[in-house]
């Protein structure tokens, strides 16, 4: 049970959450709706799937290995600081390399979110209890 949370309840959580808060902040701060989000969900969960899943993964690993404690600080901030590479390479996909731009803004806070959310997800989980397979057995 925990692998599956783990594992498809959390990415899928923190993916989610990154394309909610993509369409916010496209309302908030620029004032527009998203019309076709076909291209932001598939551009999006290719990218995610291909480089932030194992990016998430491996930073998780990283602090697994080298801390023992604040864990629940650095699972989220180590993977909101890796929103640079996969906007990076949504914009190389596009064609423009300005991080600054309105659309690479947007899926910075697209991959901040999901970060936040993947490693507080991450956190949580592996505080929980162990989970019992066994169930009770009745005699009759």
């Amino acid at each position: 049970m925990r692998d599956i949370l783990l594992y498809l309840i959390s990415p899928l959580l923190a993916f989610v959450g990154g394309f909610c808060t993509y369409v916010v902040i496209l309302k908030v701060g620029y004032d527009e709706t998203l019309v076709d989000g076909t291209a932001v969900l598939v551009w999006g969960s290719l990218i995610f799937l291909a480089i932030c899943m194992p990016l998430y993964r491996g930073i998780i690993y990283a602090i697994d290995k080298r801390f023992t404690s604040y864990k629940d600080l650095l699972y989220p901030l180590g993977c909101m600081l890796l929103f640079a590479v996969p906007t990076a390479a949504i914009m190389l996909i596009w064609g423009d390399m300005k991080p600054f731009l309105p659309e690479a803004m947007l899926f910075h806070s697209f991959f901040i979110m999901s970060g936040l959310i993947f490693g507080l997800c991450h956190w949580v989980i592996k505080k929980m209890p162990p989970f019992s397979d066994s169930s009770p057995t009745y005699k009759s």
